[in-house]
């Protein structure tokens, strides 16, 4: 009777031991389940929008004043008042930079763009694109007849590129080219820096 009570006894012992192995091996793998960072998914990249191609383009993306533009129809509301640059100044520019920088680099381009847009905010210049590119003997472009003709697509996206701020002249307020100028004063300016064909001076 005693042995069939200390049998009993040690199964017992043993069944709780085994039980109580098993509860702290489920207590470890709830910790480690809990404490297992979630992997993380990978973000999905930013839908980038493409270079403006046309003033219209420009215009929509840097929220200029449009008018009589039926074909867009992303135009908003406050787009119709009056903003620091216009439509047509935007064309302005484009065929200033095809004239005056066709063959230069996208940079010089921009440079030159930022130019012009330098002068319009000296008040050693008028204060208005259209005003600062028509000035007498301002750009050879114009009075070449090179403004005239149809801009591409890289004369515009340097454009948008000079009105959003970029200016690739340092603040520069003229530029001429060394091989070509023969004016005297020009050359006698401090020159900031050079860029293909062109020297950027203040």
């Amino acid at each position: 009777m005693k042995k069939h009570v200390s049998l009993l006894m040690i199964m017992t012992l043993f069944i709780n031991l085994i039980s109580y192995q098993s509860h702290q091996v489920e207590a470890v793998t709830s910790v480690k389940a809990e404490t297992k960072v979630p992997t993380r998914e990978l973000d999905t990249p930013k839908e980038t929008k493409p270079d403006p191609e046309t003033k219209h383009q420009v215009a929509l993306r840097m929220n200029l004043p449009i008018n009589n533009m039926n074909d867009v129809k992303e135009v908003k509301g406050h787009q119709l008042s009056v903003k620091k640059y216009s439509v047509k100044e935007v064309e302005m520019l484009a065929r200033l930079i095809n004239g005056e920088a066709r063959g230069e680099s996208f940079e010089g381009k921009v440079a030159v763009a930022a130019v012009t847009l330098n002068r319009v905010r000296s008040s050693k210049f008028p204060n208005s694109i259209k005003e600062v590119i028509f000035q007498s003997g301002a750009y050879t472009a114009v009075s070449d007849g090179q403004y005239s003709k149809k801009p591409g697509k890289k004369a515009y996206l340097a454009a948008y590129e000079a009105l959003k701020g970029e200016d690739p002249s340092s603040g520069a307020l003229f530029y001429y080219n060394p091989k070509t100028a023969t004016d005297d004063w020009i050359r006698s300016r401090h020159v900031i820096k050079t860029i293909g064909k062109h020297v950027f001076t203040r």
